[in-house]
């Protein structure tokens, strides 16, 4: 019996190890793989064991995703294993929802035209309870409430403005913690759902997905309008946890539209586009703020001021 168990340690011992895989999501600048004398660049849509040793240049990016762990990694200038530049570097690591994954497959294999690919309206899940790290918003003067949600969106418009990454991924972490929900709103006016496709979206996996296919080199609004949108659909259920609920709506110039939501107590609302052209009220009056004794169905209505198609992102205090 000894002698069997020996024999059967020695060989499991001697099976190979089965290494942690990565896929290649997006590459930016020089960035190689190493076998001995030998290097090759590395592609979108490669597989890269942990130990594979790899090479990022100074300008240089490198986007891989643990589709197991569900985690997206940004690696910056460095050269070694694969593993050990996610452990020692300045990398940022993501947690990415399976509906991201399944965008991210279908773009890397959609190799023609990848603006083709849907932008997840209908795909996936909701991004309610997603991070779950979100803080409670702090009370405050009236009209203030969602000042942390129009601060993060003056630091993404200068992040666009700055072609800085980094900024734009420090933003992605903000909305993250503010636990912003994309709900399904009742609509009183029609309203035609279109693809959100070549619009810049102020959302928190948008911003992610942004950072990994920006070009440091190049004005950062000149290639978003070329970009497919990763987007969760909607949900309507009000009863789990979340301090913003939002969703975001195509308008045409001059378009109105009208909102009916549920309100009690505290209610702020807000709407944001990089125009700054898009505006909402509650039943058409200035305030951004109204407060309700109790449960009212308020109308609230979006207007698009400019002679141009609008994206906007509009929020309202949950709770």
């Amino acid at each position: 019996m000894k002698y069997l168990l020996a024999f059967t340690l020695s060989v499991v011992l001697s099976l190979p190890c089965l290494a942690q895989s990565y896929l290649v999501y997006t590459v930016k600048g020089e960035v190689v793989s190493k076998d001995k004398a030998k290097a090759a660049p590395i592609r979108p849509g490669d597989q890269l064991t942990e130990k594979a040793v790899v090479s990022v240049s100074a300008d240089g990016r490198l986007t891989v995703i643990d589709e197991k762990g569900e985690t997206l990694f940004t690696l910056k200038e460095g050269i070694g294993t694969l593993s050990s530049l996610i452990e020692n570097q300045q990398s940022k690591a993501r947690p990415v929802t399976p509906s991201f994954l399944a965008f991210v497959r279908e773009k890397i294999s959609t190799k023609n035209n990848p603006k083709d690919v849907n932008y997840m309206q209908s795909a996936g899940v909701t991004y309610r309870g997603w991070g779950q790290h979100w803080i409670p918003l702090q009370a405050g003067t009236p009209g203030t409430l969602l000042d942390p949600l129009r601060e993060s969106f003056a630091l993404a418009r200068q992040a666009i403005a700055d072609n800085d990454l980094d900024l734009l991924l420090s933003v992605s972490d903000r909305l993250d913690s503010l636990g912003l929900v994309r709900y399904d709103f009742p609509l009183v006016t029609a309203y035609m759902p279109q693809s959100f496709n070549g619009y810049f979206l102020f959302d928190p996996l948008c911003l992610v997905d942004l950072t990994a296919n920006l070009d440091p080199s190049l004005p950062f609004a000149d290639q978003i309008a070329d970009m497919p949108v990763p987007m969760a659909p909607s949900t309507d259920n009000k009863l789990s946890g979340g301090n913003i609920l939002c969703n975001y709506y195509l308008l045409q110039p001059g378009q109105r539209l009208e909102l009916a939501v549920e309100c009690s107590g505290y209610c702020e609302i807000a709407a944001l586009s990089l125009s700054g052209a898009v505006t909402a009220s509650f039943e058409g009056n200035d305030s951004c703020f109204c407060t309700y004794p109790a449960e009212t169905t308020a109308h609230i209505i979006l207007t698009n001021h400019s002679e141009t198609q609008e994206a906007v992102l509009f929020a309202i205090n949950a709770e």
